[in-house]
C-alpha cells in the first residue's frame, strides 16, 4: 500500500503526519500488510530523523501561498503555484498513491488538486477549530475528513470527527 503525506511544512502541520504515520506502522504490523510506502510531500523534511524513523520518503515540491493581502509577491506565487502544481502531478501520477493524506497549508494545494484530478481517495485533517483554506477547497471532495475541534465538523460535508493521537510509550 503507498500512501502519499501533504502537509505546509511547519511542525504544527508535519508533527500530526507523523502521529498518523506511527498508527498506520502499528496497524500495519499487526495486520501483517508486508508493503507500506509512505512518502512525505512537502518543500523541506523538516525532520529528517523523524522521516527516518518512521521510513518515509521525502519529495519536494512547490506551491505559492495563498495570501488574502495585497503583496507584489502574489502575482510571482500564481506562477509558482502552477508549475508546482504540474510538478507535483508528475511526482503523484509516477508513484499513484492508494491514498492521500493531507494535513493542509499553502503545500497541500498542489497535492490535494492532483488527488481530484487522478481521482485518488483524499483524507484531510483540521486541527484548527476553524479551517483553512486548502481544507475548505479540499473538504468538497475528500472521502473522509477528520477534525481535532467539533466546531470545524459544521464547515465540511458529512465529516466524522475524529482525533488522531501520538503514541507515546511509558518507561
Amino acid at each position: 500500500m503507498k500512501i502519499v503525506l501533504a502537509g505546509g511544512g511547519t511542525g504544527g502541520h508535519f508533527y500530526p503526519i507523523v502521529a498518523v504515520v506511527e498508527k498506520l506502522n502499528k496497524i500495519a504490523q499487526e495486520k501483517k500488510i508486508l508493503e507500506l510506502k509512505l512518502y512525505y510531500f512537502s518543500d523541506s523534511p523538516y525532520d529528517q530523523t523523524a522521516l527516518f524513523d518512521n521510513d518515509i520518503e521525502f519529495e519536494e515540491i512547490n506551491s505559492g501561498k495563498m495570501r488574502t493581502y495585497f503583496s507584489i509577491k502574489n502575482f510571482f506565487d500564481v506562477f509558482k503555484t502552477f508549475f508546482g502544481f504540474w510538478g507535483t502531478l508528475l511526482k503523484i501520477f509516477s508513484i499513484y498513491p492508494d491514498v492521500i493524506f493531507a494535513k493542509g497549508g499553502y503545500l497541500s494545494f498542489p497535492v490535494v488538486l492532483a488527488a481530484r484530478v487522478l481521482r485518488i481517495p483524499l483524507i484531510i485533517h483540521e486541527s484548527d477549530s476553524v479551517p483553512g483554506r486548502v481544507n475548505l477547497f479540499a473538504g468538497r471532495f475528500a472521502r473522509r475528513v477528520a477534525v481535532s475541534f467539533a466546531e470545524a465538523a459544521q464547515f465540511f460535508p458529512k465529516s466524522q470527527p475524529h482525533i488522531p493521537r501520538r503514541l507515546w510509550s511509558r518507561q
